[in-house]
């Protein structure tokens, strides 16, 4: 059987700019909301970890599986699998937390 490696990553919604959307009535600014555009990001040790994986797995031609703790159901994946932190690579009940190196990875997989 094909091993799958599970990637535990996390996507942050962060602020990207805000804007006064609407127009006060008759001297009250009870109308006027405040509008924030959010943009979902990836830290840069998930980002790394991430591009090791994609590497890895499509020159071994192997399947991989991003888990994204920040979902609810990436949140109760990773209590299900013991994840406290990410980055995460789980491959079968092998895991590796924090970015690893190349040959590391390389070994876990087997």
């Amino acid at each position: 059987m094909a091993k799958t490696i599970q990637v535990y990553i996390m996507n942050k919604e962060v602020i990207t700019s805000t804007s006064l959307e609407g127009r006060p009535i008759q001297g009250h600014y009870c109308t006027v909301k405040e509008i924030s555009k959010t943009e979902k990001v990836i830290s840069e040790e998930d980002a790394a970890a991430l591009k090791l994986v994609k590497e890895l797995a499509t020159e071994k031609n192997l399947k991989f599986r991003i888990i994204d703790v920040a979902s609810p159901e990436g949140r109760l994946r990773a209590r299900l699998k013991g994840v406290k932190a990410t980055p995460t690579i789980i491959v079968g009940s092998n895991r590796l937390t924090g970015v690893p190196q190349k040959e590391e990875f390389e070994a876990l997989l087997g």
